[in-house]
């Protein structure tokens, strides 16, 4: 068995994960009814079906909030190994 180390793009990494939790906390916000059920609209991310709102500043807000993450999530070093058998 033979291993590889390599470093991650850590950018590309950092940006998938803001978009990610950008749709976690979108989902969560209409889960828990914080806003009526018609302030989002259904959408496809990553094949998936979720919830987006459907005002621009209540978008906006938590698209900046999450986004504002993202400086600290680029600072994290990652790795990932290839196991090749």
């Amino acid at each position: 068995m033979h291993q590889k180390y390599n470093q991650c793009p850590q950018g590309d990494t950092a940006r998938v994960l803001v978009e990610f939790l950008e749709v976690a906390v979108t989902s969560i916000v209409f889960l828990k009814g914080v806003y009526p059920a018609g302030a989002f609209e259904r959408r496809r991310y990553m094949n998936l079906v979720v919830q987006r709102a459907r005002h621009p500043e209540l978008r906006d807000y938590i698209h900046s909030s999450i986004n504002g993450l993202l400086p600290f999530i680029q600072k994290v070093k990652c790795q990932y190994r290839l196991v090749i058998c």
